[in-house]
């Protein structure tokens, strides 16, 4: 397909191919930054199924930014517990709750301890908000095929109900298309990592009436370990349920012995009352893999999600690490389509990523989610001495880019994490900015509430004129940008006067937080030519040319 197809064109921003967590977060974060979108998804509705169930503090505040908080906590639940049995309907029971692998997370995130919320139940309130706010979101939509030139990327769609054809012509094309990723495929980019590991799994769906079993405890995960079946039941919605059953083809055991039928008596032993009529409604096999592509961005052509970094569910990070780094691309795809940076900028999508993408794979493959898999397997994963507390993966690393403006002269080096010495969040540069309480106007509010998806710029109670310096400046380039004090009689008000300490800036100190919520750059006093230092700052984060640093880019 080439730029002179004869069939009428639809222009579009941005082409997203996928509409999973991934791609439906990225059409709100664009839609955020005043950008509309195209996305489109084969399926022809939201999946059923409960995978990628439980969201952690760092996703629910992408989702709190976006103004979804309400909504996400009442498609949910508290995250969910891991309970070993024999069978569902026995007493004995051993727990494991997950979030006792976070230690004082109360002090990082307004939002401490997760949420469950499945696919099942995110799709819908992510869906719903982004075609309430102008988003065009297409089922029944499948990518055919695409060619990118110099100037952007031209798509043929088929609409798989109807059978037709359209074409699309968009400046960027977005691979939110899973871990068999075509788009990644066609573009020839490689994957590293274990790749599929040595477990396999059955995915039985059926219908029973099993809710009191787990009554009270919809939102937990139960493994089954008895001397008939081993595996883990995740409840879909109503009486659909999940049942996940490892088999092991080094004893033999095959794919086609698992019938509607051998199923049914499996599922029926694993819950303990035979008795119970059960009904199979699918039955599909999988293996978990663990392989992060070696290249997150191919001219136009951006990989996020499952077509960037796949791994294990052992630790839940699936999903979470794909809705951070939608977030990560989204504000710097709208800062290069407003012209307020060159496409340099988009460079350091994968400068950022692709180093936590391999962190948050590598770390998956132990975790809780792996109580069910035989010694033998786990030892094959993660030696115990290499994984690190789940603080790392989740928000423990510090970007180096030149979207941040370090405070030390270390080099960055490619494709190599920068984890923190500690883990607690100081305001340092390349890091999220820390949680801090704050009140505004007699609300309580947490600084990570102040983000809306614009630059951010803090200073402490004496730094008036570092806010009116902003403010200059982030009208005179056209960007986005507010300002706030923080001290007695100013904008924002420090509960505990811990503002110095937590942001590590000084009552004349000053920071700038991206729109991701990152720490782009910091200083510990007052400039003496502070509207000149912010311009400096500014045009450096947003990657623009020396020579067109002192312009607007709205100019080019």
């Amino acid at each position: 397909m080439t730029q002179n197809d004869s069939r009428a064109q639809e222009q579009v921003p941005v082409l997203i191919v996928g509409a999973g967590g991934a791609g439906l977060s990225l059409s709100l974060l664009l839609l955020q930054q005043g950008i509309r979108p195209l996305l489109i998804e084969r399926r022809d509705a939201i999946s059923v199924y409960p995978r990628a169930r439980n969201l952690n503090f760092r996703t629910l505040e992408v989702l709190r930014g976006l103004g979804l908080e309400t909504e996400v906590r009442e498609a949910g639940a508290r995250i969910s517990q891991v309970i070993t049995k024999e069978t569902l309907a026995s007493e004995q029971e051993q727990i494991f709750d997950p979030t006792s692998l976070m230690e004082r997370v109360d002090t990082l995130s307004p939002d401490p301890f997760g949420w469950h919320c499945p696919q099942s139940r995110l799709e819908p309130v992510l869906l719903e908000a982004s075609r309430k706010r102008g988003g065009d979101v297409r089922y029944h939509t499948e990518l055919v095929s695409f060619a990118q030139d110099d100037s952007g990327v031209t798509a043929t769609l088929q609409n798989r109900a109807t059978g037709r054809f359209s074409v699309v012509r968009s400046d960027y094309l977005i691979a939110a298309d899973g871990a068999h990723s075509r788009i990644r495929e066609t573009l020839g980019i490689a994957s590293q990592g274990m790749g599929v590991l040595p477990e396999h799994f059955i995915f039985v769906y059926f219908r029973a009436p099993w809710q009191e079993l787990i009554a009270g405890r919809e939102a937990d995960g139960f493994v089954i370990k008895n001397a008939d079946v081993q595996g883990i039941f995740l409840l879909a919605k109503d009486d659909l349920g999940m049942f996940m059953i490892t088999y092991r083809p080094a004893l033999g055991e095959a794919m086609q012995d698992f019938t509607a039928e051998h199923c049914k008596d499996l599922v029926q032993k694993a819950l303990g009352t035979p008795e119970m009529p059960v009904e199979i409604v699918d039955i599909a096999p999988w293996q978990p893999a663990e392989s992060v592509a070696t290249h997150f961005q191919q001219g136009r052509v951006f990989l996020v999600g499952d077509a960037a970094h796949t791994m294990p569910a052992y630790k839940g990070l699936g999903v979470n690490t794909a809705i951070q780094s939608a977030q990560n691309l989204g504000w710097k795809l709208a800062a290069v389509l407003r012209r307020e940076a060159p496409p340099a900028l988009l460079e350091t999508y994968q400068q950022e990523r692709h180093p936590v993408g391999c962190l948050a794979a590598r770390q998956s493959l132990t975790g809780p989610g792996a109580a069910w898999l035989a010694e033998g397997i786990k030892s094959e994963l993660l030696p115990v001495e290499k994984e690190l507390p789940l603080f790392y993966p989740i928000v423990g690393y510090r970007y180096r880019s030149q979207a941040i403006l370090a405070e030390d002269a270390v080099p960055p080096v490619p494709e190599e994490i920068m984890l923190l010495e500690r883990e607690e969040l100081t305001g340092l540069p390349g890091t999220r900015v820390p949680h801090l309480w704050l009140e505004r106007q007699g609300q309580r509010i947490s600084t990570l509430d102040l983000l809306d998806g614009h630059f951010i710029f803090l200073t402490g109670a004496g730094g008036a004129a570092w806010c009116e310096a902003a403010k200059t400046v982030a009208q005179a380039q056209g960007i986005a940008l507010s300002a706030y004090r923080l001290g007695p009689d100013a904008d924002l008000l420090d509960e505990e006067n811990a503002g110095p300490t937590k942001l590590g800036i000084s009552s004349t100190g000053a920071m700038l937080v991206r729109p991701d919520g990152f720490v782009a750059w910091r200083s510990s006093t007052m400039s003496m030519n502070p509207v000149h230092q912010l311009e400096q700052v500014l045009s450096h984060i947003l990657c623009r040319p020396p020579a067109l640093r002192e312009s607007n880019m709205r100019q080019i």
